[in-house]
């Protein structure tokens, strides 16, 4: 073996080492539980947690979950005399109503409409801040979510065009865009149409419960 044939399969070597003490050290826990969440009670589906999760901090998500409680309650105001068999569940602060999704986990969307008693769902909608309109979330988020059923988009004033942008770089197929915004001296969000396909009951509202 000449030297440098010694030096090539030396490199090689030092590579390969170098490869399985990363692949030892990573945390495959950790990456189980980024999709999967804590592990499920005996018996039931474990559930679909987004890797994006982290990006809600505790601040965050308090302005989030306030808009996510007004929102349902101005667009979402189910049942209603045309959909009596129709209601509304908010997966915010604890989770209520999930969604099976292929390969066996259960998603939970910010609010889920199903219709009773089957709960077949019927709308998806999810809620998001300055800081969750982006590429991540759409991918890991909108898109799995727009599978389930007529998903809707409520995002903040000056982020209707980024996020309906989004949707069309990743193919999701949403069936609505709204923006969102609270105004000094009044309590309730000011809610605005950026982009809407009919297709779903959260468009049967009554105008005084869409806002």
């Amino acid at each position: 073996m000449t030297d440098e044939q010694e030096t090539s399969t030396d490199e090689a070597g030092a590579v390969d080492r170098a490869t399985a003490g990363i692949k030892n050290n990573l945390p495959r826990s950790l990456l189980l539980s980024d999709v999967v969440g804590e592990p499920p009670a005996p018996g039931q589906p474990g559930a679909y947690v987004p890797p994006t999760t982290a990006l809600r901090t505790e601040s965050r998500q308090l302005i989030h979950d306030r808009a996510l409680n007004d929102i349902a309650r101005l667009r979402f105001g189910f049942p209603t005399e045309k959909y009596p068999d129709y209601k509304a569940f908010l997966n915010h602060p604890s989770r209520t109503m999930g969604v099976a999704m292929d390969g066996g986990l259960v998603a939970y969307p910010d609010i889920v409409v199903v219709q009773h008693p089957e709960n077949n769902c019927k709308v998806v909608a999810e809620v998001e801040t300055n800081e969750t309109v982006r590429e991540a979330v759409a991918r890991f988020e909108w898109l799995p979510y727009a599978d389930l059923a007529p998903l809707y988009l409520y995002v903040p004033v000056g982020k209707g065009d980024e996020a309906l942008g989004l949707c069309r770089q990743l193919d999701i197929p949403v069936v609505g865009v709204r923006t969102w915004r609270y105004v000094a001296g009044y309590d309730e969000p000011e809610i605005n149409d950026h982009y809407e396909v009919p297709s779903g009951p959260e468009d049967m509202l009554p105008r005084a419960l869409r806002g």
